[in-house]
């Protein structure tokens, strides 16, 4: 042991930190998830003016991860990188806190992981930010009512969605019976 176990974790961090500042960027881009995950092994230590560079080099591992269809690693990455924004990252950096809600639901919801797929997507749709923004959450969130072959609410989503597009939505009357035969 030539590293004390109490001063492994604070090395792998400050190794993680060493290459991401000193490799160049196609040679970072190789070696990614090795760098990122290095760096995350003690996320608290992350000092506050890195914390949006460790965010977004969190996304970038994370949509390398989906990619490769590696969701279980994609989902590390996207929470790993919604921690280094916290509750700040809504005002201070919108875009990647959205990308990093919405595609971890993404990933969440291959990994079969439900409950935090609802989680964020419901977190990301209750912000006060455009439709165009929610998109990713609202595909997300129809494709896991697809897959369960709930088909009421695929509906009023996508009557909810028009509506806030500004397009004329059909009222939810009911016809008679009668009526539908009479058509057929």
């Amino acid at each position: 042991d030539l590293i004390p176990e109490s001063h492994r974790i604070p090395f792998k961090s400050r190794l993680g930190s060493i290459l991401m500042k000193k490799m160049d960027p196609d040679r970072l881009d190789d070696h990614l998830f090795e760098v990122v995950s290095l760096r995350n092994s003690s996320i608290d230590s992350v000092p506050g003016d890195e914390r949006v560079s460790m965010a977004k080099m969190n996304l970038r591992a994370g949509m390398k991860a989906a990619e490769n269809g590696s969701f279980d690693m994609a989902e590390v990455y996207f929470k790993a990188g919604r921690e280094q924004l916290g509750d700040a990252g809504w005002k201070d950096e919108p875009d990647m806190t959205i990308q990093l809600y919405s595609e971890g639901a993404n990933a969440s919801f291959v990994c079969g992981d439900f409950e935090t797929m609802g989680r964020l997507i419901d977190e990301v749709l209750a912000k006060d930010i455009s439709i165009e923004a929610k998109f990713r959450c609202y595909d997300v969130k129809i494709h896991a009512l697809t897959a369960a072959s709930d088909w009421a609410p695929i509906i009023d989503i996508g009557m909810d969605v028009r509506r806030q597009l500004g397009q004329s939505v059909m009222r939810n009357k009911p016809v008679p019976l009668w009526k539908i035969m009479k058509e057929y």
